[in-house]
């Protein structure tokens, strides 16, 4: 037994940074899969879910792409912290990272996660709707939900952070506008000045794992849940990995 631990350690040692995407990414969708069968009842075939890993990885590769052609035509980016790792916040200052789930016919959910300097997680929440909108709108929620979150129990100086680029982007030209979605960009901005210093990240989906994980979290219930010490399983693996980058 001490042989093969020692082998597997080995293995995750020598493999590069694109390999543990990939293979972290691959737990994520086994564990998906399998709140599909323990919850919904569903039949899962496993060429569904190595599709559905691959599917997960060109959309990871070419979005990055597209966000980097972005960015080169418009002479700037936003604050991003790249591919290699969460990145905890600056000295006192708390980062949370949103996201988003649209779902048809089945609501949205968002999911939420604030951590410290060190990267240790304070809290997270997610938050069921039944409602219809599309996904840049879902995204901008999510960011409004953090900040709320984060205003109610206290903190002062806050780096927000997701991986909608059109969200982030928006925040930080202070976008003002008729549309639905810029009048929420607008109530997000009045809501920051209640704190000391709110600041606007961007970052690749593979580094917004835990948020992302709270937003799709399995079985799905209608409403705010609040974790205050201890994450589901698969968001705390997310957490996990990532302190595995830093520590």
């Amino acid at each position: 037994m001490g042989e093969v631990r020692d082998w597997v350690e080995g293995l995750w040692r020598d493999a590069g940074e694109r390999e543990m995407e990939k293979y972290m990414i691959g737990c994520w969708a086994i564990w998906e899969h399998r709140n599909k069968v323990a919850f919904d009842g569903a039949l899962v075939e496993p060429d569904r879910i190595t599709s559905r890993v691959r599917d997960i990885i060109l959309e990871l590769e070419n979005g990055e792409e597209g966000e980097r052609g972005r960015s080169r035509r418009r002479g700037r980016r936003a604050e991003e912290s790249g591919n290699d790792g969460w990145k905890p916040a600056r000295n006192g200052y708390v980062k949370v990272n949103v996201d988003a789930g649209v779902k048809e016919g089945d609501g949205v959910s968002t999911g939420v996660v604030c951590r410290d300097m060190r990267g240790e997680v304070l809290w997270g929440v997610t938050m069921v709707r039944n409602s219809e909108w599309d996904p840049r709108f879902a995204e901008a929620v999510a960011v409004y939900d953090g900040l709320l979150e984060a205003q109610v129990r206290g903190h002062q100086e806050v780096v927000v952070e997701g991986d909608c680029l059109q969200v982030i982007e928006a925040l930080q030209a202070r976008r003002n506008g008729r549309s639905l979605f810029l009048l929420l960009i607008e109530d997000i901005l009045s809501l920051s000045n209640s704190f000391v210093s709110v600041l606007w990240s961007h970052t690749s989906r593979v580094n917004n794992s835990v948020a992302h994980a709270l937003a799709h979290i399995f079985p799905r219930v209608v409403g705010k849940t609040v974790w205050s010490n201890m994450l589901p399983p698969v968001a705390s693996s997310a957490v996990a990995y990532d302190l595995s980058l830093i520590y």
